[in-house]
């Protein structure tokens, strides 16, 4: 067997020598390490600051208000519904004439101004209903101090539970025979009358018979006015009439003196 010394004669570079290089060369890096760190740090220390602490009371720069919606622009008021739409009483008595004096076609050169529901009194009467079909009638009688005209077709609203009832309204040019009764522009002195006829094909046990009936009237530019329907009409609700049903409304004519 080979001795230690018999290897190194045969191996000379494994001896104390080759352990002396090896260790000089790991020297050599960490010294180049260490170099090159402190190197990178005298780059980085000019730069460096440290981070403030934040004290427990110190504000945000940016409040959390700076991030909320902008308050939305102040709701524009709504204008109040029109005194008309509501209906209010009617200025004169609710009076039927008797005998009623039948309002006079006005002739071409008749001139005054239009009726307006104030110069009027304003009845509902003489109810009728057959084969479906149920009518009405509208007196309107100049109370006023002065001769007005009147023409064409009144306007009206049928409210029932506090609401208008949603109906499809008609100005005819027939009589219930069918006979043409067109448009007339009458001329109403003081005490004389006109009436208009209402019908409709009724609903009969379909409509609402318990909850009230309001029927408005506008003419010329004041305020609507209400048309009472008192007795002798059929009840709280006369007009057998729902949602979607129709209102024919005839145009003025001189009022029957036998009515």
């Amino acid at each position: 067997m080979r001795s230690k010394d018999d290897l190194l004669v045969l191996h000379p570079g494994r001896g104390p020598r080759r352990r002396d290089r090896q260790r000089g060369r790991r020297r050599l890096h960490a010294v180049a390490v260490t170099v090159m760190c402190v190197a990178a740090l005298a780059v980085v220390l000019p730069f460096w600051r440290p981070l403030p602490e934040r004290s427990p009371g110190r504000e945000p720069a940016f409040p959390p208000e700076a991030f909320t919606t902008a308050p939305a622009p102040p709701a524009t008021p709504t204008s109040p519904t029109p005194a008309w739409d509501a209906g209010s009483p009617q200025a004169h008595p609710r009076t039927l004439p008797s005998p009623i004096r039948p309002a006079q076609v006005a002739a071409p050169t008749d001139a005054g101004r239009e009726c307006d529901v104030d110069d009027l009194s304003i009845v509902n009467h003489g109810w009728d209903a057959w084969t479906g079909n149920t009518a009405t009638s509208l007196t309107a009688t100049n109370l006023g101090d002065d001769p007005c005209l009147l023409g064409g077709w009144p306007s009206l609203r049928l409210d029932q539970g506090g609401r208008p009832l949603a109906l499809t309204t008609e100005q005819v040019t027939h009589a219930l025979g069918g006979q043409p009764v067109p448009p007339r522009r009458l001329l109403l002195r003081p005490g004389q009358s006109a009436t208009t006829l209402l019908t409709w094909r009724g609903y009969r046990n379909a409509a609402d018979s318990e909850t009230p009936q309001r029927l408005t009237i506008r003419l010329g530019s004041v305020e609507r006015r209400e048309v009472p329907l008192e007795p002798p009409s059929p009840g709280p609700a006369p007009f057998d009439l729902v949602d979607g049903g129709a209102l024919l409304i005839g145009a003025w004519q001189p009022a029957n003196p036998g009515e």
